[in-house]
């Protein structure tokens, strides 16, 4: 099984269930997982004010199925969840569940499809590992996914997200957009990484910047470039806000041959009432995680 956490809501999945649909929103979306195959579970979330009458949105909902062509429907219910079964017309069978979750203020939704016969243990295993992932003392939230095992400000806004083969990357800003993260992870090194990882990252750094601290160190047998630029000239939100700064971190993780950035541009000062944010940390492995 593999973990997933996007919008503090965690589950664990068979680790060949792939994340193919993705929602930004933090209202309102879904997450749509896939085997080689097919489309197997997705996950849907809604804000709520409060608790719903499950009695009766089931009632309703499986009459809506019904009419949809499901078939053989009966009633759900485990850890918590209220759920809906039946027999598609092309005849796989597919779990609906729902719950509410009022640490985070949403409505879940869970949907299994299975293309044979349910497979009621993997379903077990699935629902009793779901929960809302908690901000760490710092206010930061985890997020877990294609790879990337990270920290951000809690309220930070996910800006873009992209999954491509051998690319994966997350990038957050604040609600005026001071401030920028974005973690990355880079595979199929041996086609294109031609210098040191302490150089690679070193040509990203933008020419208004001037260089504070460039070096490698050594942690958990992981040699982890370090960098930190400043603007060179300053304009008024930098009086305002402190220097604009850009700092980051990236290495190889020699378990799994993977290049991995955690990148910060902002400003100091930008946090909440003046505060300086908590900063980001990207891990790898259980060997290391690396915080600016």
């Amino acid at each position: 099984m593999q973990r997933w956490i996007w919008r503090q809501l965690r589950v664990e999945l068979p680790e060949d269930w792939e994340l193919l649909q993705f929602s930004r929103s933090p209202e309102t979306g879904r997450c749509a997982f896939a085997d080689r195959y097919q489309y197997r579970f997705e996950i849907s979330w809604l804000r709520v004010p409060g608790p719903p009458d499950f009695e009766r949105v089931l009632t309703d909902y499986r009459a809506r199925l019904e009419e949809d062509g499901l078939t053989g429907t009966r009633r759900l219910q485990t850890a918590g969840w209220h759920g809906v079964s039946g027999l598609l017309p092309d005849q796989r069978t597919t779990c609906r569940y729902g719950t509410h979750v009022p640490a985070l203020g949403f409505m879940v939704e869970a949907v299994f499809l299975w293309p044979k016969a349910r497979h009621e243990p993997t379903e077990m295993e699935v629902l009793h590992s779901f929960r809302a992932e908690p901000p760490s003392a710092a206010g930061q939230v985890r997020w877990q996914a294609f790879g990337l095992d990270l920290l951000t400000g809690a309220g930070d806004v996910l800006e873009a997200c992209r999954a491509d083969p051998g690319f994966h990357e997350l990038r957050f800003s604040t609600a005026r957009r001071r401030n920028w993260e974005r973690f990355s992870r880079r595979g199929l090194l041996a086609a294109w990484m031609r210098e040191p990882v302490a150089q690679w990252q070193r040509r990203q750094a933008p020419r208004a910047y001037r260089v504070l601290d460039d070096r490698e160190e050594e942690r958990c047998g992981h040699a982890v470039a370090i960098l930190r630029c400043q603007r060179r000239h300053p304009l008024l939100a930098d009086l305002l806000y402190g220097r604009r700064h850009v700092a980051a971190a990236a290495w190889i993780c020699p378990r799994d041959g993977r290049l991995y950035q955690v990148l910060q541009e902002g400003y100091p000062r930008a946090g909440r009432r003046g505060q300086a944010r908590p900063a980001p940390a990207l891990r790898c492995c259980p060997d290391l995680e690396v915080s600016l």
